[in-house]
């Protein structure tokens, strides 16, 4: 992989960026949706600015994906993310397959022999930006990587809107049955 990416260690000196982190079901989520505090505090210096379109590796162990996640962001024009993912950018790939192409089966087994002795008790994978480079990823022409991400993102809005339609259901649900049992009084 390291042949078709460039490393991002760009900061944001002015801090207009919205301050993201990864989350291996979600993506990238705006990091106050998770906590209700900054954590980030001085280190918000040092965190990475992303553009639109770029990668980022999250080597956090989690029951969703063992062995990180890496996302493109797609969300936002920029976003200033943590200094400990892995962030790269690619000139030649669509940066979307990428994304799905690195946290699918095949590379799974790659970061399990490159993690296998060195997984810290705290969950962070002790993985170097080098060697999750390494990895050796197969990937089609252009064209079908953009057809293909297309596809997908097309089936991600319709599963958020099902998502969205279901809980709004349960809300309706929840209304009517406490409106009901209210009125019997």
């Amino acid at each position: 992989m390291g042949s078709i990416v460039k490393e991002v260690t760009r900061t944001d000196e002015t801090l207009d960026a919205p301050v993201m982190m990864i989350t291996a079901n979600d993506g990238f989520i705006n990091q106050s949706e998770r906590y209700s505090t900054d954590n980030a505090g001085q280190s918000l210096k040092k965190y990475i600015l992303l553009h639109k379109g770029e990668l980022a590796y999250n080597h956090g162990a989690s029951k969703l994906r063992p062995y990180g996640s890496c996302f493109a962001l797609t969300t936002e024009e920029n976003a200033r993310i943590p200094f400990v993912y892995h962030c790269f950018s690619t000139d030649t790939e669509n940066p979307e397959f990428l994304s799905r192409v690195l946290n699918g089966k095949t590379i799974k087994g790659q970061l399990r022999k490159i993690v296998s002795s060195g997984a810290r008790m705290d969950g962070l994978l002790n993985i170097s930006y080098e060697e999750y480079t390494s990895i050796s990823v197969v990937m089609p022409e252009k064209a079908e990587q953009d057809i293909i991400s297309e596809f997908f993102r097309g089936l991600d809005n319709l599963i958020t809107l099902h998502q969205r339609k279901y809980k709004l259901a349960k809300k309706c649900k929840q209304f009517f049955l406490g409106n009901s049992v209210s009125s019997l009084k």
